[in-house]
């Protein structure tokens, strides 16, 4: 849509860049914190020239060395563009979850990565993105997540329909391997508020969801407060 004229007065100064929101939140299963360079070694980046991981994530070009490793990571302004590292409860950093914000259409865009093959099928990617999840509706106020794996990437189709997330779409040839030149099929999975909303008032015991600035009571009172939202209906039995 376009932008309408004179949205803001002729004299108005830029705005301040706004201040990276950090996280630390820690889960039944893993803990997910704003990724720093210092927190990736040679150990990670293995990860990003994995076969698995590239095709996955459609990554072309050639291998990452630890330096450019270490600038894209730095990249992230966690504003808009935000990487949480993934650690498992005993401290091993385990993955990524990639995550952008339209910040006007308070909608955002999930990936995630588990990086070392024995720590898949341990239910990391589906515990670390909740939290994600979690903090996107209860922290930063948005009202939509998509996730939108390329539809060859298995792992990452089968943990959103295990998460039971709506399918919008299934889109033909809307990727492009640059390598190949094949052409290739994406999906797309969503959650609303909405949806998120009913969810947490259907929990029987809600699931950990704890760090820094987080009160104990703190979900609890946020899933009163939507139970108690005017025309609400209880959860079906």
């Amino acid at each position: 849509m376009p932008k309408m004229p004179y949205a803001d007065p002729p004299w108005s100064f830029p705005r301040p860049a706004p201040k990276p929101i950090l996280i630390d939140r820690k889960g039944g299963r893993c803990r997910v914190r704003s990724l720093r360079p210092e927190d990736v070694d040679e150990r990670h980046l293995k990860w990003m020239n994995d076969p698995i991981v590239r095709a996955g994530l459609n990554i072309t070009g050639p291998a990452m060395g630890l330096v450019d490793f270490k600038r894209y990571v730095a990249t992230f302004d966690h504003v808009a563009r935000n990487l949480f590292g993934v650690w498992t409860l005993e401290g091993e950093l385990a993955g990524m979850v990639l995550l952008e914000i339209d910040r006007r259409h308070k909608r955002g865009s999930v990936h995630s990565v588990i990086g070392d093959a024995e720590n898949r099928r341990q239910g990391l990617s589906a515990e670390s993105v909740r939290l994600v999840a979690w903090h996107c509706f209860l922290e930063r106020g948005l009202g939509k997540l998509s996730f939108e794996p390329l539809a060859r990437n298995e792992a990452a189709v089968s943990a959103c329909r295990a998460a039971r997330l709506r399918q919008e779409g299934h889109l033909v040839a809307h990727r492009l391997n640059e390598r190949t030149g094949e052409r290739l099929d994406q999906l797309v999975f969503a959650l609303t508020e909405e949806e998120f909303k009913r969810r947490m008032i259907a929990y029987e015991t809600l699931p950990p969801y704890e760090g820094p600035g987080v009160a104990p009571d703190f979900v609890a009172k946020a899933v009163r407060s939507y139970a108690g939202e005017p025309g609400r209906k209880p959860p079906a039995a």
